[in-house]
Parts: structure tokens; C-alpha cells; sequence
């Protein structure tokens, strides 16, 4: 389970924000992962998977394009409940293959579907340039392009888009009031914070029961934590303001996972477009 909330803004005003993004990974505990870093490379800013046969997967990252002045934004988000199929591609390159590609995203979206099998997934992107801002979503599960452009506040989890779960509907509501309260930077990421980390149970949920009816309760809480072997372990705000000033904010679980000693290790990467 993961979930993402969205806000996109094309003309912020003083102190308000082009972008806001705030999402949780959730994994079990022991598979390995990189904390968020620059590539030298690929300049792409995120996470990365360490799993033998997955390495250099992502779950959630961004690129800034200073010659062309875009900044992209990828998320993947697999689908509750769907079958899998051990003999497809790894959906992990997704995200990376995205933030690096000279396609349009549509054109991208399109090649995606027609290269290859895939597990269920659902892919959450941003494309914000000094004219606009569209973010998009792609599923597998059914194939499906959705496009929403300008301001928009977005939420987004493991199910269709047409059928969220409760605790992406709820969750969409208070980012929207915490936006339209905080006062200042550092009171708009503490306030992010607390909600990526809210157990509150967002019940009841007939969506999550049908694709989950042994975990449903567990898994109906933004920050989901189960039996000490899988759950929340890593927190990504984005934040850029009216200035184009970017940052990337990560709070992870320190790998290798210790269940009964978790340690927190927080960072913060800065750009500008």
C-alpha cells in the first residue's frame, strides 16, 4: 500500500506554492532500499531499490530539466487485490524510465502499455514548466489515461481511480485544509508530516475490504503498520514555490529495518528551476 496527495497551482501567489506533494511508501521491513539522493548521473532525486534482481528501482522520484526548465515527478502505486504474475517486467524501472525519457508523457504512457506485462500498477506523474502544470494518471488495471491541468488538489492510492479508498478521499480533505491553514514552510511540512503518519482508521471502506478482507482495518490508516514486518517506512514531501525554489524532504526507516529499534533518518535536497 501506498498512498499520494497532489496540489498544483500555475499562479501562486506570495508565500503559496506551484507544487505540493506529499506521499507514503509502504514495504515490508526487510527488503533493502537507498535513502533519496542526487544521481550524478541522471540528475533524478529520489529513492532506490536495493532488492537482488531489482536494484535501482524507484517507488517515487523527480527530475529537474534546468536547460529546458521542466521538472518532472513519478510515482508508482501497485493495485490491491490484483493477481501477480512472478514472469513479467519489474514495474520498479517504471518511474526511473519515465523521469529520464524524451517522450512526451503520452507518448510514453502509450509505448508503456504496448512494450511488455506488468503487474498491476497505478503511475501518478507531474509536469510542471514555467507556462503550466498537468499532472497525470496511468493504470494498467483497467488501461487508462486521465489528465487534470491547472490548479487542482489530487488524491490517489492503491485502487481505481474511479473507486478510491476511503482513506485517500479523507486524507485529500485535511491536505487541502492544512495547505489552507499553515502559516509558514516549516509549519506546512510538520503539519504534512503529521498526516503521513496519522494511524486514525478510515472505516468503513467496502473498496479496501473486497481487495484486502484479511488486512482491510490494518491497511485503512494513511500510515499502515503491520505486525512489525511491513508498512509505512518512508515519507516524501516536495515542495516548490512561487520562486521555482524545489525541495525534496525524505523521513525513512534506517535500513537494514530493526522492528523493535526503528530509527528515523531525515534529509533534505535542494533546487531551483
Amino acid at each position: 500500500m501506498c498512498i499520494t496527495f497532489i496540489e498544483t497551482n500555475p499562479n501562486p501567489k506570495n508565500g503559496e506554492y506551484r507544487l505540493i506533494i506529499a506521499s507514503n511508501r509502504d514495504e515490508f521491513y526487510k527488503r533493502p532500499s537507498k535513502q533519496a539522493f542526487i544521481c550524478p548521473d541522471t540528475k533524478i532525486i529520489g529513492g532506490r531499490d536495493l532488492e537482488e534482481n531489482r536494484e535501482n528501482g524507484m517507488w517515487l522520484g523527480l527530475r529537474v530539466d534546468e536547460k529546458k526548465q521542466i521538472l518532472r515527478f513519478g510515482c508508482l502505486l501497485n493495485v490491491t487485490g490484483e493477481e501477480k504474475n512472478a514472469n513479467v517486467q519489474s514495474r520498479g524501472f517504471i518511474v526511473p524510465n519515465y523521469l529520464k525519457t524524451k517522450d512526451s508523457p503520452i507518448l510514453f504512457f502509450e509505448n508503456l502499455l504496448k512494450s511488455g506485462e506488468f503487474n498491476a500498477f497505478n503511475l501518478v506523474s507531474v509536469e510542471l514548466n514555467k507556462k503550466e502544470v498537468t499532472t497525470y494518471f496511468l493504470s494498467n488495471t483497467p488501461n487508462q489515461v486521465c489528465k487534470f491541468s491547472g490548479e487542482q488538489t489530487l488524491g490517489f492510492g492503491n485502487s481505481p481511480i474511479n473507486r478510491p479508498l476511503t482513506k485517500v478521499r479523507n486524507g485529500r480533505y485535511k491536505f487541502k485544509e492544512i495547505i489552507q491553514t499553515s502559516k509558514s514552510k516549516e509549519e506546512l511540512k510538520n503539519a504534512l508530516l503529521k498526516l503521513l503518519k496519522s494511524s486514525e482508521k478510515n472505516l468503513p471502506d467496502p473498496e479496501l475490504q473486497r481487495r484486502a478482507p484479511q488486512a482491510f482495518e490494518q491497511l485503512s490508516s494513511i500510515y499502515v503498520d503491520i505486525k512489525k514486518m511491513y508498512g509505512t517506512r518512508t515519507h516524501s514531501i516536495i515542495l516548490v514555490d512561487k520562486d521555482w525554489n524545489i525541495e525534496f524532504h525524505e523521513d525513512t526507516m534506517d535500513s537494514p529495518i530493526n522492528p523493535e529499534d526503528i530509527i528515523w533518518k531525515t534529509s533534505s535536497i535542494k533546487s531551483n528551476l
